[in-house]
């Protein structure tokens, strides 16, 4: 006859391959957080705007040369102002995209050049208020930029993006400067580098 000890010992190790099993199971079943956000936040490649362009970092050199040739005519309307001022900057979000940590003079990211680029392009082509401005240029950022901002996410819902090779750390302030935008970088200060628009077109 077995021992009550021993009894109670095979038990526990019966309840523990129970739950260990369970748990197994509920991973198996449950939806991966990475994927969801992903799905939630990051527009896909050739989806289409409110504005009429399909998002595409083939749009990178145009919003970048509209900081140069459109922004002088709305840097002090207010739904520039404002509009830019509502988001963070995904290349260093301790700052607003109106302007960014790296910024001084004519020295800006063209991450931030071209978000300033479009959003001087819906006012003056298309009358955007701020709020409108704001979503538009958003949606932007979430798309050449999705991984500070999938990163983000996990961090308020309290998951450690780092578990997913992800960082809230901003790019700027990682020697990211000079890297594209599609490598997690901030597109250069001067020049626009983004390869991947190359190799899209090859």
């Amino acid at each position: 006859m077995k021992s009550m000890s021993a009894f109670r010992g095979g038990a526990v190790a019966l309840g523990l391959v129970a739950a260990l099993g369970l748990s197994l199971l509920a991973l198996g079943q449950g939806e991966d957080p990475l994927a969801e956000i992903r799905a939630e936040l990051v527009p896909e490649a050739g989806a289409e705007t409110a504005y009429g362009i399909s998002l595409s970092l083939e749009s990178l050199p145009q919003f970048v040369e509209w900081w140069t040739t459109l922004v002088p005519a709305v840097e002090d309307q207010p739904a520039y102002v404002d509009g830019l001022s509502r988001l963070v900057a995904p290349c260093c979000d301790d700052n607003t995209a109106f302007k960014c940590c790296c910024e001084e003079g004519d020295n800006a990211c063209n991450l931030i050049r071209s978000g300033k680029g479009l959003a001087a392009y819906l006012i003056l082509e298309f009358d955007y208020g701020a709020g409108a401005g704001a979503e538009s240029v958003l949606e932007w950022f979430r798309f050449v930029r999705p991984d500070y901002y999938v990163a983000a996410e996990l961090a308020a819902r309290g998951l450690d993006p780092q578990l997913y090779g992800l960082t809230t750390h901003g790019s700027c302030y990682r020697g990211l400067c000079e890297v594209a935008t599609s490598e997690g970088g901030c597109g250069g200060m001067q020049e626009l580098f983004e390869p991947a628009i190359d190799a899209a077109d090859g």
